[in-house]
């Protein structure tokens, strides 16, 4: 069964009983924590930074600040709603404006992959350098939209957060997450189609 914010109970059972006893001091609580919220939280940041290596130091800086401070987690909102604030405050300090980085595994400009793998067959080298090619242009659209349409489509559109969660998450009005969802794809799309 599945909460009304699309997370299973479970999991939302777990995050209520591991920040008690994380917040008690219990060091193991936590590593449940981080376990359990990782892969999101690095997805997430990869979303608006647009590289792997920023978006992993930048999910330890989240989850070294959310240990610092979980005493102070109200428990008005989710657990993941609050890491997920945090993570959005580290991505700004961070200006996330700075072109990306590419990771050692990315596809090199002459299609070659910088990592040795097995040699591939031409449709999968052509596809992966269609997908790189599409997540270089959609990496480079999100760079070009404004901080508050772009947090709101990188949340919807990657991480399938419920306008609920997005509200929470940047501490703005629902009303405003439909408007800033709806001017940010409109945008986006613009920029995508530009020659």
């Amino acid at each position: 069964m599945a909460t009304d914010t699309g997370q299973p109970e479970s999991i939302a059972i777990d995050d209520a009983a591991l920040v008690s006893r994380a917040a008690a001091g219990d060091a193991e609580a936590f590593r449940g924590l981080v376990e359990l919220h990782q892969g999101r939280i690095v997805a997430f940041l990869r979303g608006l930074c647009g590289c792997h290596e920023q978006a992993m130091d930048l999910a330890q800086e989240t989850f070294l600040s959310a240990f610092r401070h979980l005493k102070s987690f109200r428990r008005e909102s989710r657990f993941s709603t609050w890491l997920h604030s945090i993570a959005l405050n580290h991505a700004r300090g961070a200006g996330r404006r700075r072109r990306p980085v590419p990771s050692l595994d990315a596809v090199a400009a002459d299609g070659s992959r910088m990592l040795a793998e097995p040699a591939a067959t031409v449709p999968e080298v052509s596809a992966g350098l269609e997908h790189a090619d599409l997540a270089c242009r959609l990496g480079e659209a999100l760079d070009k939209l404004d901080a508050r349409y772009r947090d709101v489509v990188v949340l919807a559109d990657m991480h399938d957060a419920s306008y609920e969660e997005i509200a929470a998450t940047l501490e703005i009005p629902i009303g405003t997450v439909r408007s800033r969802l709806h001017r940010g794809r409109l945008e986006l799309r613009s920029i995508l189609v530009e020659p």
